[in-house]
């Protein structure tokens, strides 16, 4: 038994997971060209129902609840794993594709938060996290998240258009036109 749970009083564990919520996880799985099992590792029970991506050693989590909720729950899995944490923000509709992203990666005694970021596919397929507003972009790669302050696009035009790929990407994916397997 633990005592993680008390860390946020009157915190309330995500409800769980939807079909949605097991395609976005599976889809992030597949970008990121890894292997995912349940969280075998959920010992707190905050954030239940995550997906384990085992090459890079990532936690990922869906829901369609809006920002800020479970920030804290993300932060105790961080903490109690070591791991870094994915809280995939979808829409409540089923076939919506807008897909944004918090990110905390645990540190040496301290937590890096990414917050709002939007999936980005390049034109070689490579995905990236991107930053609504500022901040390093995140490409994500077999062996894990590499942050880069150089951004995969030159501009605003770019930018958009990847936004479109990824979101178009996603959309088949949760249609039904597109499979990882």
């Amino acid at each position: 038994m633990t005592m993680l749970g008390l860390v946020i009083k009157g915190s309330v564990p995500l409800p769980a997971s939807s079909r949605t919520d097991l395609k976005v996880m599976r889809y992030v799985a597949a970008l990121m060209h890894s292997r995912a099992r349940h969280d075998l590792l959920n010992t707190v029970g905050l954030l239940g129902n995550s997906l384990y991506l085992e090459t890079p050693g990532i936690l990922v989590r869906a829901t369609a609840c809006a920002a800020p909720l479970f920030l804290g729950e993300m932060e105790v899995e961080a903490v109690a794993t070591g791991h870094p944490v994915l809280l995939l923000r979808h829409s409540s509709d089923r076939l919506a594709s807008d897909l944004k992203v918090d990110i905390v990666l645990p540190g040496d005694g301290d937590l890096a938060w990414f917050l709002d970021y939007r999936l980005f596919r390049g034109l070689s397929g490579d995905s990236w996290l991107v930053p609504s507003d500022h901040g390093p972009s995140i490409q994500l790669m077999r062996h894990g998240l590499f942050l880069s302050e150089q951004a995969p696009y030159s501009d605003e035009w770019d930018r958009n258009a990847g936004l479109e790929r990824a979101s178009a990407h996603l959309g088949a994916h949760l249609s039904g036109g597109w499979s990882w397997r």
